[in-house]
């Protein structure tokens, strides 16, 4: 990362801790962006200062109350970067692969996810977004989690579960193959989407041009 991007960051993250305005509303950052106010160019597409610092946000706040050295701050930052790189990233590729997500199927989530809080507004604010900008995200999510479902749908042989079941014999000590086959195919499942998920946005890191762009 350039280091002017950093200074800068440093400073906005440093200003937003002394002023305690980790609970950036939506309004407030759809309102502070600007035209030319960037932080990221993504294969053409411009990642602006609103959408980073609402996202670093929301990553200091997993930690309240802590004090953070620069160090700490510059790791949050990378965390940050790397998130909205690979949302975006992978969001892409479901464009190009023409996957869709139905209005029915943004709102059934939106309405899960909102229900686990007293109101659509605690909802809201625990995600430092309105609804419009939520349902954005989720449409995101859905999408991902529908291309990483096409792409890597893992077989998995009667060997396979076999030798992980000797492999952890410690593990499933007193319990027949037979009890655990299912909870091992799906372990192994879960590794194999892992492993080729990784090695896939790894080849898609590698090919995009990424900018990190100074102000």
């Amino acid at each position: 990362m350039k280091r002017g991007v950093i200074a800068t960051i440093l400073t906005i993250t440093c200003l937003m801790m002394a002023f305690g305005v980790f609970q950036v509303s939506a309004q407030e950052t759809q309102g502070n962006t600007g035209a030319s106010t960037y932080v990221m160019n993504i294969n053409g597409i411009m990642i602006s200062q609103a959408q980073f610092n609402r996202e670093l946000a929301n990553e200091l706040n997993k930690d309240p109350g802590k004090t953070f050295t620069e160090e700490d701050l510059k790791a949050k930052i990378r965390t940050v970067l790397e998130k909205i790189t690979k949302s975006e990233l992978l969001y892409q590729e479901c464009e190009k692969n023409n996957i869709s997500v139905t209005d029915d199927e943004i709102n059934q989530k939106f309405d899960k996810e909102k229900g686990k809080f007293a109101s659509e507004e605690e909802y809201l604010k625990s995600k430092n977004v309105d609804a419009s900008m939520r349902k954005s995200e989720i449409k995101r999510e859905l999408a991902i989690q529908r291309l990483i479902n096409q792409k890597f749908a893992p077989t998995i042989t009667e060997k396979e579960i076999e030798k992980y079941y000797k492999d952890n014999a410690d593990k499933y000590k007193d319990v027949k193959l037979e009890q655990v086959k299912d909870e091992i195919k799906k372990q192994l499942g879960r590794e194999k989407i892992a492993d080729a998920y990784n090695q896939f946005y790894a080849e898609l890191k590698s090919k995009a041009k990424i900018e990190v762009l100074l102000k």
